[in-house]
Order: C-alpha cells, then structure tokens, then sequence
C-alpha cells in the first residue's frame, strides 16, 4: 500500500489551481435537481467549484448551462438564487441575451465595423441530466454523461426510480477542511463505528460490501440495514462516491444526492438533496436531519485533520490494506491527474 497523500497538497493553494484545471474541469459535476427548471425563462445561478455558472430553460424547452459571465465586461448576469426572465440581462451596462444565450442589445455601444453581436453570446456549458438531476462539464472533450457515470445507472436499477419519490429539501454544510479529506473519508468504512455511531447501530456489519467500479472512479458499498435504518431506508441500500465529487446513497425508501467541491484550499462544501417514498412526515423529518448529521460528523472529524494537516509536522501516513483499499484507489487517481502532462 502506497504512502498517503503529501500534507502539503491539502494546504498549497498552487495544488488546488491545478486540481481545478486537471480535475474538475475534466469531469461533470452535479448542478442540482431539474425541478423548478420546468418553465421557460425558469434558471438557477450559483458559484460551483469556483465557476460562476446559470442553467436557463429556453423558450424553445432546451436547459441550457452557461457561465454567468457578461461578454462585455466580465460582470454576473444573475444573482446566486432562482427565478424567471424573459431575457437575461446584465445589471452593469444592459447587455441583454436570449434564454439560448444569444446577444440581443448592447445599447449605446456605438458603431464599430468589427463588432458583430453573433461573435459575443454567453459562453456555454455542456449539459445533460439523470434520474431528474441536472449535471454540467465546462470541457467539450471529456466523455458523454452516459459514459462518464458508468457503472452507476446499473447499480441503481435495483432500487426504486428517484421520480417516484417525492422532493424533501437540500441542505448545505461547509467547513475548514481541504474537499480531498472528505473524499478520502467517504472512500473508507474503517471510520464508521467511531464517527457515526448512530450509523454503525444501524447497519448489519458483516453485510458491508465496498466494491471499486471503473478503474476506481466510482466506490459503492452495498448495505444492509437493521433498526431505524431498515424502518428509514429500507433493507437493502446503497452508497456510492464518483470521483471526484459526486455522491449518492440511493435505498427503497430514499434517494439522497450530494455534490462535494472546494472553495478555497482549507475549506469545502457539501450540498445535499434528498427525496423519499413511503415514510410519514416524523419519519421524513428524521431521516433528513440524521443525513445532515452524518455529513456533520464527517466533516467534523476532516476538520480536526486539517488543522494538523496545516500545522506542518506531519509529511505522510500508510493506507491499511484491509480498510484503505479505495481511499488509495481515489488518491491514485488525483496523483494521476496532477502529474500528467
């Protein structure tokens, strides 16, 4: 088993530039649910690992993503939140764009014989959308989504289609810790009876199967719940991390998607949404808060690495063979895609 991760690349603002450049923009990233997106003029714009970025239903029915970014001078078109427009206009000089994100009016520009307004339309994402849920990847060479989620569609065929649930809420919990402690967190299960002991009571823990699919991107453990979790989730469930920061935990009885990124090099964010089936309004009140709280724990204890990550006397720990097998398989990946050329 390989060393671990040097400190330095959870502390060294220079990694995470190149981790923005070498990983998440080479990969699609979990934008959130579709619902809400229905009307035409319908968007959504936030911040998403470090992009500013707007998802708009044109008034032809296409969802489209494009960088909330005005093509004069480079101010927010949008405000962080949701709404409807007719047309996308920017608050600074009234540059004004189409839901398809096409230059409308640049009012009082002047003439000027080299500007051609078709040159300058809103730079766009690619787009696409799974089981309800809305995803976007600022590169146009990285693969389809179909191909880039792999194994997982498979994975959740055995379990209720999220569309047949009913939309809870989301919640966001952020804190001071580097996004690759938690992902190396969430690749492991040796933490669980010490984390979440609520958890632990609530899984049956010779029916842990943790499983690596497509040359390691993507890490599911297949459950088996007993108490509240089997009253809560169902049965059987199951719990799966697709590198680099989208995770899921999809059950009978619930479907909770999440979406892992960094802003800023000692701290992450973690935004949740959840749905279920089946559970009467105490039940769903429960086992949305127990959601939150064991992104709570694990951020809590990634916390507590960071601060001595950042302290400077720790270089490098060992990956247990037995317990660390997939936390090794992630760091692979992230030492793969910083050395590359």
């Amino acid at each position: 088993m390989p060393e671990t991760l040097p400190a330095d690349w959870y502390t060294d603002p220079a990694i995470l530039e190149r981790e923005q450049s070498r990983i998440f923009a080479r990969n699609w990233s979990l934008f959130g649910p579709a619902a809400g997106l229905e009307a035409a003029g319908a968007w959504r714009a936030e911040r998403i690992n470090g992009w500013p970025i707007m998802v708009v239903r044109g008034r032809d029915g296409a969802l489209r993503a494009f960088h909330n970014v005005c093509r004069h001078r480079a101010s927010a078109l949008m405000a962080d939140g949701a709404g409807r427009c007719d047309i996308i206009r920017c608050p600074y000089h009234g540059w004004a764009y189409g839901t398809d994100g096409a230059l409308q009016l640049a009012p009082n520009f002047g003439a000027d014989p080299t500007f051609d307004r078709a040159d300058f339309g809103l730079l766009p994402l690619r787009l696409d959308t799974w089981l309800g849920l809305v995803f976007v990847c600022p590169q146009p060479t990285v693969v389809d989504l179909p191909t880039w989620l792999g194994a997982i569609p498979g994975l959740c065929s055995a379990y209720r289609d999220p569309a047949t649930m009913t939309y809870h809420g989301s919640f966001v919990v952020s804190g001071a810790a580097n996004w690759k402690t938690y992902c190396d967190n969430t690749c492991e299960g040796y933490h669980l009876p010490h984390v979440h002991p609520r958890l632990a009571a609530a899984v049956v823990p010779d029916k842990i199967d943790i499983r690596s699919y497509d040359e390691g991107r993507c890490i599911a453990f297949h459950m088996e719940y007993r108490a509240d979790g089997a009253g809560i989730r169902g049965r059987m469930g199951l719990w799966y991390y697709r590198f680099p920061g989208f995770q899921a935990t999809i059950s009978e009885q619930a479907f909770k998607a999440e979406r892992i990124e960094p802003d800023g090099v000692g701290h992450l964010r973690s935004t949740s949404w959840q749905w279920f089936h089946g559970l009467d309004a105490d039940q769903r009140a429960d086992a949305f808060a127990w959601a939150r709280s064991i992104v709570e724990e694990d951020l809590g204890i990634c916390q507590a690495v960071q601060r001595n990550l950042r302290a400077g006397f720790y270089r490098a720990g060992r990956l247990s063979p037995r317990q660390e097998r997939h936390t090794a398989m992630f760091q692979a990946l992230v030492r793969e895609a910083l050395n590359a050329d």
